[in-house]
Order: structure tokens, then sequence, then C-alpha cells
């Protein structure tokens, strides 16, 4: 294998108290009332607006007005949850030592880009892939192509990593060499290898036990 392609939030990210927060913090405002974990869990998958549109039920607000506060809350949501999984960090050292190319495939914004920043962890990545970037998010491979292209490298060379069946599907969908899923984000490990997942691991530093 020549490359890894991580999802950021839930695989590299633990931004699961945060997530929670702002979205329960953006309905509280616009809806009078908090929305429960369930539904925010139900609506995860999708990109930051797909989120946004299916879990904030006023209408009376524009819609882009809603997007700024939400914009100001994530924000405020970085600054008191976001942490990294522990062995991230000493991860993705290792893999540059093993020449391996690093790339993040996330259906975030650069607000996510950001947190890679914030974790002084960005300067491990050679490409990254926003939703932003693509016309088709996950579970399309339209990204994971773009991060392969960019690299020089073949679908066979790589490995995909991420906490959910989607990140699975687009890895499986470009015909990679290898899909990891990880269980500690947002997925659980039933729909990660019903999705396809070869390997499902539990831990940040036990992926490199199932990489080659």
């Amino acid at each position: 294998m020549k490359a890894i392609v991580f999802d950021l939030d839930g695989t590299l990210l633990d931004v699961r108290q945060g997530f929670y927060w702002q979205f329960q913090e953006l309905t509280r405002i616009y809806d009078g009332a908090p929305i429960a974990r369930e539904m925010i869990n139900a609506s995860a998958h999708g990109t930051t607006e797909q989120i946004v549109r299916s879990l904030v039920r006023n209408t009376k607000v524009p819609f882009d007005e809603i997007l700024r506060t939400h914009q100001d809350i994530r924000l405020q949501s970085y600054d008191r949850f976001l942490r990294l999984y522990d062995g991230v960090d000493e991860l993705l050292s290792i893999l540059k030592r093993m020449d391996m190319r690093v790339a993040a495939l996330t259906s975030g914004n650069n607000l996510t880009v950001g947190c890679l920043d914030r974790t002084n962890i960005r300067h491990h990545f050679d490409s990254i892939v926003t939703a932003e970037k693509v016309e088709n998010p996950k579970p399309h491979p339209e990204g994971l192509h773009l991060i392969i292209n960019e690299l020089g490298i073949t679908p066979e060379d790589v490995v995909v990593v991420g906490d959910t069946a989607v990140d699975i599907l687009v890895g499986k969908n470009a015909g990679v060499g290898k899909t990891i899923g990880i269980s500690h984000g947002f997925g659980n490990v039933d729909a990660l290898f019903a999705a396809g997942a070869d390997h499902v691991v539990h831990n940040v530093p036990s992926i490199l036990d199932v990489i080659e």
C-alpha cells in the first residue's frame, strides 16, 4: 500500500460531544428546544448543510442566517470539546516514516480542515478533499478519485479508514485495495462489516496492525 485516506470527524478527530452540543444549541435557538441525540445520529452522515437542513424545523428564518449561526456555534464547540483520539499524532508520524502518503476525505468543509491546524496535525497530510470540492458527496467516489489522481497512484494502492458505513462504501465504490473501519466514532461494528470493511479496529494504534 502506498497511501492511506482518512475520514476526519469520528475517525481521527474526537468530535462526538461537540457534534451533539452544536446541533442541540442550534435547534434550541431556532426551534425552541434541543433536538434528541438519536435524531442527530440519524442525520449525521451527510454534508454539514444537509445535516442542518434536516434538523432545524424553523422555516421563518432565512437558511443562510441559520448556517451562519451554526458556523459560530461550531467554532465554539471546537474551543470547548475538540481533541484527537489517542495515538493519532504518533500514527501519522509512523506512516510518514513508512513513506506512505497520507490524505483526508471529509464530508465537512474548511472548518473541519481547520481542526487539523487546531490539533497540530495538518502537516502530515499530502492531500485533503472536503465536500466543497466535489459535486457528489460520499459514498460517491468522486472525492476519493480526486485524491488518487493528485497523489499519482492507483486505487489498488490505497487504504481507506473511516468510522461509518459511508466511509467504507466510498472506498468500495472507488475500488481501493483495503477498507478499515474504526468503531470509536459515529458508526458501529455491525454496520461497518455490513458495508464491506476488510477490517474493523477499536482504536487508532491498531490501524497499523491491519494496513498491509
